[in-house]
């Protein structure tokens, strides 16, 4: 998954209103004098979600326009209840201090939680910005009923279980500064394991959590969660830095070994559900442009099992980043519909690996090109 953040790193928590299409076009290029850009610009969505859905996640439900619930009187926006909340359609972060719609009874970079029946809640609880609009990560299980979030409080992950509102904390401290700008968390379906690693993943950060056993494990240096099921968590490695790309499907005890492939794949999917295929996309040819194959990587081998030329995708579209597997067949992928930084946009299709047909699941109308979250998908970077 190619993460590049660049467009949100430095503004203040006092500052005055400006229009971040803007500003992230000027952070990017002060960015990328100093570092590698991975891959193209990918876009996030930080949302002030107007989206529609017009398809459904197998186990996850459709993806809800944001409906707010207003609390009697006060026109604000509930905090999330500790208790009987229904399963999520997504979870989104709200920006005031910025030019555009501002969304209402607005928190600045505070999460924000939308049920598949348009409820939306504040959650406090998590961690939000303090000093600009870093990523400080969510995660939310792909049936989803649990959600994992750095809490404020215990300075440490939390999982909870929105229906009985039992929560889990995690057996050690995480220093904030531990989670960098763009944090990285997977949720496994069952609530039982976490993996973090700040971004970009260069220092010994990553962490396998077991929430049950109470028991940790490092994760290798440079290598960043895709997915982590009760037996494995997919790690992969998109060549920045000076590092080759490639595959690791690691038991959760440790152990297993990495696969390299080749130096054109930049951004990779979950672990497909037969557990053996990886999808990933190659790296364009330059910055402004996309390479319309998507590709089905040996987990064991490293090696090409498809490629497929993806048909649909409106003209000028951007890819930015593959996620779940919906079926054997179907990967979704998060796309913006154009190379325009003003364009706010975010839409997610399936990809048919077989026949390389795209159909639309979802539109969203993002405040800004950063930070919304799915079920049993992290963030698209």
């Amino acid at each position: 998954m190619s993460r590049l953040r660049e467009a949100l790193d430095d503004v203040a928590a006092d500052a005055p209103a400006l229009n971040l299409a803007d500003w992230a076009i000027t952070s990017s290029r002060r960015r990328r004098r100093t570092r590698m850009a991975a891959g193209s610009a990918a876009v996030m969505g930080l949302v002030v979600l107007v989206g529609i859905t017009l398809g459904i996640f197998p186990g996850i439900g459709p993806l809800m326009a944001d409906k707010p619930v207003v609390a009697v009187r006060t026109g604000k926006i509930a905090d999330l209840p500790s208790r009987g909340v229904g399963p999520l359609s997504h979870a989104y972060r709200t920006f005031c201090l910025v030019g555009g719609p501002i969304p209402p009874d607005c928190r600045n970079g505070e999460w924000r939680v939308v049920t598949r029946s348009g409820g939306t809640y504040h959650l406090p609880q998590a961690l939000g910005t303090k000093s600009g609009p870093h990523f400080y990560p969510l995660a939310i299980s792909r049936d989803g009923r649990i959600i994992a979030y750095y809490s404020r409080a215990a300075m440490t992950f939390k999982v909870r279980d929105l229906a009985s509102g039992a929560e889990q904390t995690a057996p050690l401290a995480i220093a904030e500064a531990k989670l960098g700008g763009n944090a990285h968390l997977e949720l496994s379906g069952d609530g039982r394991y976490l993996a973090f690693t700040g971004y970009p993943s260069k220092k010994e950060d990553g962490l396998i959590i077991d929430m049950r056993a109470r028991t940790t494990m490092p994760l290798p240096v440079g290598w960043d969660p895709r997915s982590i099921d009760g037996t494995t968590v997919t790690l992969t490695r998109n060549g920045l830095y000076g590092q080759k790309p490639g595959i690791w499907v690691m038991p959760l005890t440790g152990g297993g070994s990495p696969i390299a492939v080749g130096e054109s794949y930049t951004r990779f999917s979950a672990l497909a559900p037969d557990g053996a295929a990886v999808a990933a996309l190659r790296r364009a040819q330059s910055r402004d442009s996309n390479d319309d194959t998507i590709t089905v990587l040996d987990a064991r081998t490293g090696k090409v099992k498809k490629t497929a030329t993806m048909r649909g995708l409106p003209k000028g579209s951007r890819t930015l980043t593959l996620g779940v597997w919906l079926n054997a067949a179907e990967v979704t992928l998060a796309t913006s519909p154009s190379d325009h930084w003003r364009d706010n946009r975010q839409i997610t299709y399936a990809v048919n690996v077989e026949t390389g047909q795209v159909r639309q699941l979802a539109v969203y109308h993002p405040q800004s090109v950063m930070h919304l979250v799915i079920p049993g998908a992290a963030a698209a970077f």
